[in-house]
Order: structure tokens, then sequence, then C-alpha cells
């Protein structure tokens, strides 16, 4: 449930609540008695069993409840990268125009290298897009590099269609050419829109990250002492 919840699941949020929840309660039962269980405390002599059961399942409860808080979060950016996926598709296929139009116009060198590079920033922004959900995805590396593709892509596309010194490139004459490159940069304002919802949230991705991470480290010798205290 974690890792769907971490994927913008919505009902998947519900579950690990619900799951924590009846762990943590089990587990403390066992240790002090509950009522509402109809168990009673069990013995000292369970002690070396029980006791880092307890740890486990209230830092358990703890981490799943950073998650939980991160919902709004996880689900918007859960949104946003399909989106960014979804739209890299458009931002390819207008990048590979403006390449094969600059190559038939014998453009200067630096022009089409520029080009070239739109191609291939999309298609990193469409793998980020895709890698953030994965649990490597999301560090720190990766939210930085999705940050600066999408910088350079604007500066490139700017470049392309009024010219750039810095660049050294030539602002575009050709009204087939200014026609593309408009519509790179009409798409690329939606994809940055879609982009600044992920990097936005990246502190509340990264503590949830971290919570799952956590969870799922416990499970098993959590799943382990409880067979063990079963026995």
């Amino acid at each position: 449930a974690v890792g769907q919840a971490l994927n913008g699941n919505e009902q998947s949020f519900a579950d690990v609540s619900e799951a924590s929840s009846v762990l943590k309660q089990n587990v403390l039962g066992l240790k002090s008695g509950d009522d509402e269980l109809g168990i009673k405390a069990l013995s000292d002599s369970y002690a070396e069993t029980l006791d880092p059961l307890v740890e486990d399942a209230n830092r358990t409860a703890a981490k799943g409840d950073v998650i939980i808080k991160q919902k709004d979060a996880l689900i918007s950016m859960s949104k946003a990268l399909q989106a960014i996926h979804r739209n890299t598709q458009n931002l390819l296929e207008l990048s590979e125009a403006v390449v094969s139009l600059k190559l038939q116009q014998g453009a200067p060198t630096a022009e089409i290298a520029a080009a070239s590079q739109l191609t291939m920033l999309t298609q990193r922004i469409a793998k980020s897009s895709s890698d953030f959900q994965s649990g490597a995805g999301a560090s720190a590396e990766a939210v930085f590099l999705l940050g600066k593709d999408l910088n350079t892509f604007k500066e490139l596309v700017g470049g392309l269609l009024n010219g750039s010194s810095e660049l050294r490139l030539g602002a575009a004459r050709d009204g087939a050419v200014r026609e593309k490159l408009q519509a790179l940069s009409t798409q690329y304002e939606t994809t940055l829109k879609d982009g600044s919802a992920v990097l936005g949230n990246r502190k509340g991705i990264a503590e949830a990250r971290e919570a799952e991470v956590s969870i799922q480290s416990a499970s098993e010798p959590m799943r382990q002492r409880l067979n063990t205290l079963q026995a």
C-alpha cells in the first residue's frame, strides 16, 4: 500500500492508515493489554521479542502518518508526471520537425546542434517523469536534473526563436521554423507548469520517500519477530 500511495493511488492512503493503525493497536495490546481487542498483556517472559516489535510498530505508524500527510502532494505529483510524459511526445515531434527543417535549409551547425539537443532533452524529461515515480527516482539528483533540463529546454527554444549571443544562435526567419518553435514554446509552458507542481513539492515528496524506505526496511524484521512471538 505504501508503494502505491507514493505513486498517487488515492485508495492506498486509506490502506496505509488502516494497516499501520491495526498493526500498532495489536502490538501495543500484546504489550499492555487492550479491552477492545479482548486481550491481556503478555508476561515479561515475552519482552525480548515483544519490546522491539513495539518500537517497530510505533515507528511504522509514525512513518505511515508522514505519507498520509503528503497525500495531496503525492497525488498532485502523480498527475503532473503523467501529464509531462504525455506532453513530451508532442515536444519530441515538434523538436524533430525543427531539426529536419534546419537540415533541409543548411542552417549553421550551432543551430542544428541546438535543435538536436531539444530532442535529447525531450526524451530525458520523459524518462525522468517515468523514473521519478520509482523508489530511486525521486532522489535529490533526479529533482535537480528535471529542473535543469526544463530550464535548458526553455533557453534553447528562446535562442532558436529570437536569437541568443550567448548560445551563438541567430533568430529564426523562416516562417515554417518559427511556427514550429512557437508551438514548442507553447507546449513547453504546459510542461513547465506540470514540472513546477513536482519540483515545488520536492521537500514533502522526499519526506514521503524516506518514510517509505523506513517502512519497507522494517517490514521483514517485524514479520520474523511476529512469527517468533506467535510460535
